[in-house]
């Protein structure tokens, strides 16, 4: 049956009847069938372009089939079950029709297309090692896996899915069973082949601890275990902060056991990690452990980390005094892990610079204070704000003051005079000198602020000047790679008289040169010497670092004369920080000068029961934000105590110090210790143990669902946090189900502790809880579900466990398929279309050949006559009379009729051959006389 798509373009038809009209009025020179001949392509021409315009379709009814094979590669499958469900498909792809449309797809968290749609008659066997692509073992999301099949599956085909499963869906709390009439819509049919799973012993089902527990306070641990039944017992092992605790004998029975260990009581102010683990070897070894934390409920607790740690006891005992519990660790003791920082209230970092916190760290630190509500006081010194690096960083973003202060600091300009000598090509490790000094040198350029200017210098025998002084700090960090060791001894007095003329020239206000070198020179140490001191006359001071085998005194000679720092560096690798302090010694973030700080705020809470307050004699220079609260300032209006509130917690920046540097009159000051009590309590969570509502989090399906219950009607929502394990931090929508109920819910995905924070709006105090998800939802259930798998195919109008002939045949009424023709059409004419122009183009040439032809015959038919007949005249001896007369012999090129007439006029009458013999008659006689 033949249909049109678009028949409005068959009115193109009356352009035929036009060209008969002109065929019947041209007067064309050719025959008649050549010219029907040509009349009759030219309209099958246009007759096939304007069916293919009219979009000419045949339409018919159909059985075929697009199938797709949705396999279950998750870890809870057998691997003898994968195997038997590869050679399943491949013997069901036999039985199908070559036309038909196949495809396979695996699945476990997320789908993989393990084979692309094909014909059967393009498919290659599945292979088992193919199915390692399939993504995300340790979980399973059916869902996805129906979806991604749905996307696959194309129209005008019977349509079905094909799944091996075991019907275990622990992705997403989204069920199934909704999407079912989605499924059906979609004329989609769902046959289901159920798959074992891994038989599992017995698994540890949670460890369950209390959350918080007095110091001292007996509490217990209890574990669940589930078993298959087939053991009466099995041996577990309790460990506390990975050391072994106790073992015992479990017994067990068949679904779950729930065991009681020894209670335990724990005196320690630190995280608690307890982690019970089976003495068994069955199929799955990762669900045979668990663990949970429990904390320590008595007294805030502070993490002190201080910069000079030998300085700590005075500020510790302060704290102290105020009631808390407190740490104090050096800078490279700062715990790495979000759950170990979790267990304090409050963290102060006093002088602490930035490299010693790692960029995971940082990240832990935001999240802390950000989602779980803790709070942060920074401490200044000579290694903190500005003068620490924290210029850029995220602890700027967390603190409510920024490195650089208003009023614009002195602008700088620094020389790197970098030694180049041969020995910067020695190995250190794995890496050379020159290219640690590469490094050290980019480290303190990307250390300047903005303005600033910075040039670089090479020397060695000769100076080699990398680049001028400029702003341009990215195209300098690339420039300095140019820098080769090449020579042998270092031309100390030159390089250091070179940065002179450089900064001599220069517009910044703080000039500076920073010599790196080992100090070897054959140059006269009084020239050296000289050039260091005249530095110092016009303000240019000089930081000699000195590295390896260094001439010491001399590099700290040149240091003391330029009124600049000196610095040996024994470790190289060290080399980046050095000259990263050597930078920000140079700008003047910091104040040392005596001064009185002022109180902005009088009704503050921080002040109650102070009126006044000591001498300073030194501070960090630094600029509040804009929503910061400015409680302490100095002579300069800038800040010295500052304060604001950062998601859940609260940070401080105390820019001055708590040591005898800059705080001596503190220190001795009565109201120290209240002042400081009085600033970390207003730093430290509020947490309501009376608030009137409850947070409970639980765990299901991969997902973490929060419910919020509340004693009295609220119509105020809540803003809750969740820190995750590997620095994954989510917020968590929350719906309200009815008037004193709120739910949402966050992914479980990885293993680890979720620490769950919440909020009222427009409320400060915070409720926390924490969960522990101890192994992958996919170890947590091996029940193959029977019930979803059967559903899911009678719902959908599909088969449970068909038979291979039932997957191969299509059932229900054909499908109604159109075949287009437009292509055919086009191919069609276009063979039309070069069949007459051949002919046309033959016509033409018709004539110029018949032409040569012509010439060809008739050269070759009028000559040979005319010679045979003078041959034969002469044979016979015949006599030429006198009245015989010569003939011509012509060749012309006329058209054949007058070449036939020609070849009559050549052939010599009996007259003409009397007049011949007669004149050669006489010419005889002639030639006798």
């Amino acid at each position: 049956m033949f249909e049109l798509g678009t028949p409005l373009f068959l009115i193109l038809l009356l352009v035929i009847p036009i060209f008969i009209l002109i065929l019947r009025s041209t007067n064309v020179v050719a025959s008649k069938w050549r010219k029907w001949t040509t009349f009759l392509l030219r309209c099958g021409v246009l007759l096939c372009a304007i069916l293919a315009l009219a979009n000419l379709q045949g339409s018919g009814k159909d059985q075929r089939l697009a199938l797709v094979f949705l396999l279950d590669t998750s870890d809870s499958i057998a691997p003898s079950e994968l195997e038997n469900a590869i050679d399943h498909i491949n013997s069901i792809i036999l039985g199908l029709e070559s036309t038909d449309q196949i495809a396979v797809i695996g699945f476990a968290s997320e789908p993989t297309v393990l084979k692309k749609l094909v014909e059967v008659s393009n498919y290659e066997k599945l292979q088992l090692d193919q199915l390692q692509t399939s993504a995300g073992s340790n979980g399973t999301n059916i869902l996805t896996g129906i979806e991604r099949s749905l996307e696959v599956l194309p129209e005008n085909y019977h349509r079905r899915i094909v799944l091996f499963s075991d019907g275990i869906h622990n992705i997403d709390n989204q069920m199934i069973l909704d999407y079912i009439p989605l499924f059906s819509s979609n004329d989609v049919e769902i046959m289901t082949m159920p798959l074992h799973s891994i038989i599992d012993n017995v698994r540890v089902d949670e460890l369950l601890l209390p959350e918080k527990v007095r110091k001292g306070q007996y509490f217990d641990i209890k574990v669940v275990i589930e078993s298959d039944g087939s053991l009466l017992e099995v041996a577990a092992a309790l460990y506390h902060n990975d050391q072994f605790l106790m073992d015992t004998q479990i017994p067990l029975k068949l679904g779950k056991t729930v065991f009681s260990f020894q209670p335990q009581q724990i005196f320690e102010e630190i995280i608690h990690n307890y982690q019970v683990k089976l003495d068994i070897s069955d199929e799955i070894l990762e669900n045979n452990q668990a663990y949970g934390v429990v904390q320590i409920e008595d007294r805030p607790n502070v993490l002190y980390v201080e910069g000079d740690f030998e300085e700590s006891t005075y500020f510790k005992t302060v704290i102290e005094e105020n009631g808390l519990s407190v740490n104090v660790v050096t800078t490279d003791q700062i715990p790495m892990d979000l759950v170990s920082l979790q267990f304090y209230d409050i963290l102060i970092l006093s002088n602490t610079p930035i490299d010693v916190l790692s960029e995971i760290q940082l990240n832990n630190l935001e999240t802390f204070i950000r989602d779980l509500g803790h709070g942060l006081i920074v401490i200044g010194g000579d290694r903190a704000y500005g003068p620490g690096g924290y210029t850029g960083t995220k602890l700027e973003e967390i603190l409510p003051v920024e490195m650089t202060p208003k009023e614009k600091k002195e602008s700088v300009g620094i020389v790197f005079a970098v030694d180049t000598s041969g020995s910067m090509a020695n190995f250190v490790g794995s890496q050379k000198k020159i290219e640690l000094a590469i490094e050290a040198i980019r480290a303190g350029i990307r250390n300047m602020d903005t303005e600033d200017q910075a040039a670089v210098i090479g020397f060695d025998v000769e100076l080699r000047n990398i680049s001028p002084l400029t702003t341009n700090h990215k195209e300098l960090t690339e420039i300095v790679g140019r820098l080769k060791p090449t020579g042998g001894t270092n031309k100390l007095a030159a390089v250091i008289a070179e940065s002179k003329l450089y900064l001599k020239a220069s517009t910044a206000e703080r000039k500076h040169i920073i010599l790196l070198s080992d100090g070897k020179s054959n140059e006269d140490n009084d020239d050296i010497l000289q050039q260091a001191m005249d530095c110092s006359d016009i303000g240019i001071g000089i930081t000699a670092i000195a590295i390896g085998d260094a001439v010491r005194d001399l590099l700290e000679n040149i240091a003391n004369t330029g009124d600049g720092h000196y610095v040996y560096v024994d470790n190289i690798h060290e080399l980046p920080k050095v000259l990263m302090d050597a930078v920000r010694d140079t700008q003047n973030y910091i104040i040392q000068e005596e001064f009185q700080p002022v109180i902005t705020n009088t009704h503050s809470q921080l002040f109650a029961g102070i009126s006044t307050l000591p001498i300073l004699h030194g501070y960090v220079s630094t600029a509040e934000k804009p929503l910061a609260q400015i409680h302490i300032t100095s002579h300069e209006n800038e800040p010295i105590l500052a304060g604001w509130n950062y998601g859940f917690g609260k940070t401080v920046a105390w820019t001055s110090d708590v040591k005898s540097a800059w705080s001596k009159n503190w220190i001795q000051w009565s109201n120290f210790g209240k002042f400081w009590g009085q600033v970390i309590n207003s730093t430290l969570p509020t947490t309501d143990l009376n608030a009137e509502y409850d947070l409970i989090v639980s765990h299901r399906n991969g997902k973490g669902e929060v419910m919020i219950e509340t004693t009295s009607i609220s119509d105020k929502s809540f803003l809750v946090q969740v820190a995750g394990p590997n620095q994954k931090n989510q917020i968590v929508e929350m719906e309200q189900v009815n008037s004193k109920l709120f739910q949402g819910e966050f992914q479980m995905t990885d293993v680890g502790s979720y620490i769950v924070t919440g909020k009222k709006e427009g409320h400060e105090d915070i409720i926390r809880e924490s969960i522990t998800m101890s192994y992958p939802v996919e170890y947590a259930d091996f029940e193959t579900n029977t019930s979803l798998l059967k559903l899911l195919s009678k719902e959908t109008g599909g088969i449970f466990k068909p038979t291979n002939s039932q997957i191969t045949t299509p059932s229900g009424v054909p499908i109604e398929t159109v075949k287009p023709f437009y292509i055919g059409l086009m191919i069609i004419a276009v063979i039309m279309f070069t069949l007459e122009m051949i002919l046309r183009r033959f016509s033409i040439a018709s004539g110029y050949i018949n032409d040569l032809r012509t010439q060809f015959r008739r050269k070759s038919d009028l000559i040979p006559e005319t010679l045979m007949v003078l041959t034969q005249k002469k044979t016979d001896g015949i006599t030429i009379t006198e009245n015989s007369v010569p003939i011509r012999v012509e060749i012309d090129s006329e058209r054949e009729e007058s070449i036939n007439s020609d070849r009559t006029l050549a052939t010599p009458s009996h007259s003409q051959a009397n007049t011949i013999t007669r004149l050669l008659a006489a010419k005889k006689r002639s030639v006798n006389q």
